[in-house]
């Protein structure tokens, strides 16, 4: 049991269906508008809850409850409201919507099983997915991962289950061979890398070192690897100083994570004025040195008609917790229609290699029983089961 379990004797309970997640249940003869603003009233909280029915929502998406992860809910259920909206305007009936909350990293199962069966579930962040796989198999449920980016992606396809695990966003590892590829197109074909003692920046490192050897870069130093160095050991900080010096690198790639000891650490030290800085994150503040960084904000085709409707919607710039929930929602409202009889919770519709369309387009498409991508707001959407899409990742310099 987490901790919030240990506390409250009880393992985490899923909250009942909103009483306007019915909406998809309207007459026939409502008007779209109507139905739309009966959409957007349910994602941004503002219908009180009632008492689970016994088929259950047709979507239940989990949320998490506390923690630094629970500021991330608002954005997500806007995104997925705004791709809501605008499918009810295409003229299609919404899928029907369950909240649920659990502290971080829980194991769902328990809630799960004791909750009407739902025919799609949205994992909250950072899910641990050894858990998500089996109760995907065991309820044969599709899990939609809006926002599953780190280490756990790497072995995804290997755990049992996952063939029915959609990861929605880029992982991480893009952030590592875009860097990689901007650094070779500056013509820069030697390095050093240093990285942090963090998994997550080993991991990183390692993605990094091996996509700049296949562009025929070279990582050159002590070890000819990356370099992993703790923040605070001031004489291997000093040996690194030394180093690079002796080598000369036209770079020094630094994986850490931002605002990190080991990001401050590099920030204060001197180096050679012609050794470049480069930043698996945005470029922060200016240095001496020029610098180069990698914006993680993940952009797809449709990024433009989404952010503007979506600034115009809720008065604010969306990043990439609002583009994510927008995809989920897309996905979402192109399983739910009913083509050939049967509506397409399995996504066996969804072709990664199709046209990107608009989504009143691919709805159309849905309808008539063809296979679609819709146009995503996040990635290129070219993914499938067990394997996260690739996206454009723009390049900050100063």
């Amino acid at each position: 049991m987490t901790t919030a379990e240990q506390a409250t004797g009880r393992a985490p309970v899923l909250s009942p269906p909103a009483l306007a997640a019915g909406v998809g249940r309207s007459k026939p003869g409502s008007g779209r508008l109507g139905t739309a603003i009966a959409v957007a009233a349910v994602l941004v909280g503002t219908q009180t809850l009632a008492a689970s029915g016994p088929l259950g929502a047709d979507v239940r998406l989990l949320l998490p409850s506390e923690g630094l992860l629970a500021g991330l809910g608002d954005g997500l259920r806007r995104g997925y409201g705004l791709a809501m909206q605008q499918s009810a305007i295409c003229g299609t009936r919404p899928p029907t919507l369950e909240l649920g909350w659990l502290p971080p990293g829980a194991d769902p199962s328990a809630a799960i099983r004791a909750s009407a069966r739902s025919a799609l579930l949205v994992a909250p962040p950072a899910a641990p997915l050894e858990a998500y796989g089996p109760l995907a198999e065991q309820q044969r449920l599709t899990v939609l991962l809006p926002l599953q980016r780190g280490r756990s992606l790497e072995g995804l396809p290997q755990l049992r289950g996952s063939d029915r695990l959609w990861p929605l966003v880029p992982g991480r590892s893009l952030e590592a061979d875009r860097l990689a590829q901007a650094l070779l197109s500056d013509g820069l074909r030697r390095v050093m890398v240093v990285r942090d003692r963090s998994a997550e920046s080993r991991a990183l490192g390692e993605r990094f070192v091996n996509s700049y050897a296949n562009g025929n870069g070279q990582v050159i130093g002590p070890t000819g690897a990356a370099i992993a160095l703790q923040p605070d050991d001031q004489a291997a900080l000093r040996q690194l100083a030394e180093d690079v010096d002796w080598y000369r690198p036209p770079a020094l790639v630094v994986i850490t994570s931002p605002g990190s000891a080991l990001e401050q650490a590099i920030r204060r030290t001197p180096w050679p004025e012609t050794t470049l800085l480069a930043w698996p994150f945005p470029v922060g503040a200016a240095m001496a040195q020029r610098q180069i960084g990698v914006d993680p904000l993940s952009r797809g085709p449709g990024w433009g008609a989404f952010a503007r409707s979506f600034e115009r919607r809720w008065g604010y710039r969306p990043g990439l917790v609002e583009s994510a929930g927008y995809d989920t929602g897309l996905m979402a409202a192109l399983a739910a229609v009913p083509a050939q009889g049967q509506r397409g919770w399995g996504l066996q519709w969804f072709n990664a290699n199709a046209k990107a369309q608009p989504l009143c387009r691919a709805l159309r498409l849905r309808r008539q029983g063809a296979s679609v991508r819709p146009l995503a707001a996040t990635s290129r959407l070219d993914l499938s089961a067990a394997v996260p899409p690739t996206a454009n990742l723009q390049i900050s310099r100063r």
